[in-house]
Order: C-alpha cells, then structure tokens, then sequence
C-alpha cells in the first residue's frame, strides 16, 4: 500500500483527507504538535511533530505522495513569523525533502483568494503567503510533480469555528437576538468537504501525469451569495435571529464574485456532488455549539 504524508493532518482539511485516504493508502501525518489531535481521536495514524527532524519522516517511510494542507490564516491568533513558517518555509522544506527521496507527487493546497486580479486587504498576509510559497516551489529542481490545489470556499463538520459558516451556525442556534452584516450581494463558490476529498484522491490517482506543474481550481463551479447562505443557515436551523442585511460595510476591495472554473479537474473525471442545501444540513447536524 503506497504511503502518503499529510502535513497539516490535524487541521479542518487534513483530518478530513486522512480518513477519506485511509481504506486506499497508508496515511502518515505531520502536525504541528500531538496535543491538539481532536479530529483525530478516533483514528490510529503515525503523526509526527513539526518538532521533530524532518529528514527522518522521509527516512523511515517510502513516501509515494506528499499533501500539504497546513496553514495559518490570520495573525489575530498566530504571529506573523508563525504565519511565514507555517505557510512557506514549512512546505519548502518538505518540497526539497520530497526531491530528495524521490516522492512521485506533492499537492500543494492553495487558495482562490490568491488571484492575481483581486487587491482583497482582507487576509492580505495569508494571500502573499500562499502567491509566494507556490512561487518558490516552482523554482526548486525536482523531478516530483508539483499539483497546486486551488480551493474556494470550502466547509463541512469539524471546520474551524472562527470561520463563516461555523461562526453563524453558532450564532442561530445560540439564538442571538440579531445579527449585524453586510447587503450579502457577494457570492462564493461554496464546497463540501467530502468533495474536496474526492478531487484530491482522484488527483493523487493521476500520478502518470506529464506535466511538471499541474494546477486545479476546486470548487462547484457554482457560486452562491452570502446573501442566500444566511438565509438558508436560518431557516435549517429554525432560528428566530434577525439578520440586519447593511449594517456592515463591505470590505475594503471586497471579492464581489467567485467561482471556480472545475473544467480540467471535470476532465478527469471528477464531479461535485454535495449541492448547498445538504451540505448546510450535515454540517448543522454534526456541529458543535459553544
């Protein structure tokens, strides 16, 4: 069974890909440290520290594939040199190693906020992080394949609560009396995490693919406004919480319309089958309230 090095495997996105991976591949995680592994609790995954020496993962393992999903989004909760380690030297340092012991594919997690169209402040720091990190790793001489995963807007259970959806997921269900944002007239392209697993694992599935650098945008293909989701999260959850639409400015340079463009992940064989309405809903029912 080929063996596949999740770095970032606690958070939101690697837990999901480690149970999502485990029937067809071994999975191996790294994470920043083994006292924060909640998603994980009921899995049995060898998982490294970033404390650790790096080399040796690559020493004792036969990597087939490397998937970074690790990331620090904000400085409100991480510093800015946390934010740089995390998002560049961390996936440099595993690029080199994955040339160096001859890994055949390194997915690199990206964003579709990183656009080179949009001057989004929001974010500012994590966007020049991930524009940056993919601009160093196409510099590095390898012959492992390097496969930028450009994710849009993705959510489902376990997501991070400090996020859209799980932020006013709380806030209904706690009842809040009201609820102070914008006209809601921007839209997402909104994707369910089971998704985003399957392009991954199909993508993984593509190793014989020539191309030196390859990259994907993932999403539905559709967008959805922020307007809607609002209203949709209400009416699941049966909520009495007024929404003041306008109460907040839009944010300074502020994406209007996102959606991705699925064609070439499609062309693979891919499809998104999760539309809104039941992502909504599994992700209300398994999610936890504080």
């Amino acid at each position: 069974m080929k063996t596949v090095l999740i770095v970032g495997i606690n958070g939101f996105l690697g837990s999901h890909l480690a149970k999502g991976l485990q029937n067809n591949y071994r999975v191996i995680g790294l994470a920043k440290s083994k006292n924060n592994l909640y998603r994980l609790n009921d899995c049995n995954f060898m998982i490294y520290s970033s404390r650790d020496e790096l080399g040796m993962i690559f020493k004792e393992n036969k990597i087939h594939a490397v998937i970074n999903a690790a990331t620090v989004y904000e400085k409100i909760s991480f510093s800015r040199d946390e934010l740089l380690y995390a998002n560049i030297i961390l996936p440099i340092k595993i690029y080199e190693l994955s040339a160096q012991f001859n890994v055949i594919q390194y997915l690199n997690t990206d964003t579709f906020i990183n656009n080179k169209n949009n001057n989004y402040m929001y974010l500012q720091d994590y966007k020049l992080s991930k524009k940056h990190v993919l601009e160093w790793l196409q510099t590095i001489e390898s012959r492992c394949q390097l496969v930028n995963m450009k994710l849009f807007h993705i959510y489902g259970p376990n997501d991070s609560p400090k996020k859209f959806i799980p932020q006013i997921i709380t806030k209904f269900k706690n009842s809040e009396p009201f609820v102070n944002v914008t006209f809601g007239e921007q839209t997402r392209d909104f994707i369910f995490i089971s998704d985003v697993v399957s392009a991954y694992k199909l993508v993984l599935e593509k190793t014989l693919l020539k191309e030196k650098f390859v990259e994907y945008e993932i999403g539905t293909g559709k967008d959805t406004s922020i307007k809607e989701v609002l209203l949709k999260v209400r009416e699941i959850t049966d909520s009495k919480t007024v929404i003041n639409f306008g109460a907040l400015e839009y944010r300074q340079n502020e994406i209007m319309k996102s959606k991705a463009n699925i064609k070439d992940l499609c062309d693979l064989g891919w499809e998104p089958k999760i539309k809104i309405e039941e992502g909504l809903k599994s992700t209300i029912e398994t999610f936890e309230y504080e």
